[in-house]
């Protein structure tokens, strides 16, 4: 009975404390700012490219220079008289160096392109939003220049 007890006592004890860590992880700031805020990363002054091995940009590379709100970008090796395209963006840390970002037209609002960018892997996600010619990329992304403000966690 008494080695009943205490296994009984010892698991109760652990099941509380995996609770208390639980609750005590869940009310800590985190990267993304959850459950008090939205935090984002200002890319001013990074310069990153990515290359496609799979999906719709297959066997592309792009640069990407990126302002305090704006991105100017175009393809490696296309001479475009100055950047090919400059958008709007915002870019939010989703865990431990990985950032989602968001181009959009200032404008309208409309998306233009999604990145989720692991700079831990040096995976890229792109999703741009064309059903029509198959919306996805999967590739490699670079850190050219790196700007002042560092990927989370610093």
């Amino acid at each position: 009975m008494a080695r009943f007890t205490t296994r009984a006592l010892l698991v109760t004890l652990t099941v509380f404390a995996v609770f208390g860590i639980a609750v005590a992880s869940a009310a800590a700031p985190t990267i993304t700012g959850f459950p008090n805020q939205i935090n984002t990363i200002d890319l001013s002054g990074y310069t990153l490219q990515t290359t496609y091995s799979l999906g719709r940009n297959t066997g592309a590379a792009f640069v990407q220079n990126y302002h305090s709100t704006t991105v100017d970008a175009g393809p490696v090796g296309v001479d475009c008289g100055g950047p090919c395209f400059t958008t709007n963006y915002i870019a939010m840390p989703v865990g431990n160096k990985m950032v989602m970002v968001t181009w959009f037209d200032a404008v309208t609002g409309a998306i233009t392109d999604v990145f989720v960018m692991n700079f831990q892997t040096g995976v890229v996600s792109d999703v741009a939003p064309d059903p029509v010619n198959g919306p996805e990329s999967l590739g490699t992304v670079k850190i050219l220049t790196q700007g002042a403000t560092r990927i989370p966690p610093p």
